[in-house]
């Protein structure tokens, strides 16, 4: 992973954070989140998700809910944290189940692979 999209994405994150945009900075640390994953620094990623997680669930994003839960069980796949990896994904299932939008292929593998 290119250190300089990392940086590069940090600044976009505190270009956010200081215009107080909750929108902004919830896809920021998403997008952040996702590059750390990349290069296995999961704990900086797991810190950044639940901080999007977090700010997705005070404004009743969906699509916000969705992308941290599968970030943070992509860390927990990582982690080979298989219940941890569950709770998230099942989340990822039930948001687009009551959004009325089909579950993602990868999730139901994941979890079949994961359950049997």
């Amino acid at each position: 992973m290119d250190e300089a999209t990392i940086k590069s994405q940090r600044r976009v994150l505190m270009m956010a954070q200081t215009t107080n945009n909750e929108s902004n900075e919830m896809t920021a640390l998403a997008d952040l989140a996702h590059l750390l994953l990349k290069k296995n620094e999961l704990e900086e990623a797991k810190l950044l998700l639940d901080q999007s997680l977090e700010l997705a669930r005070g404004m009743k994003d969906d699509i916000g809910l969705i992308v941290a839960h599968w970030g943070l069980a992509d860390a927990a796949h990582l982690e080979k944290d298989e219940d941890e990896e569950v709770l998230h994904l099942s989340q990822v299932a039930a948001m687009h189940m009551m959004m009325g939008e089909p579950i993602p292929k990868d999730i139901k593998e994941r979890l079949k692979e994961i359950t049997g």
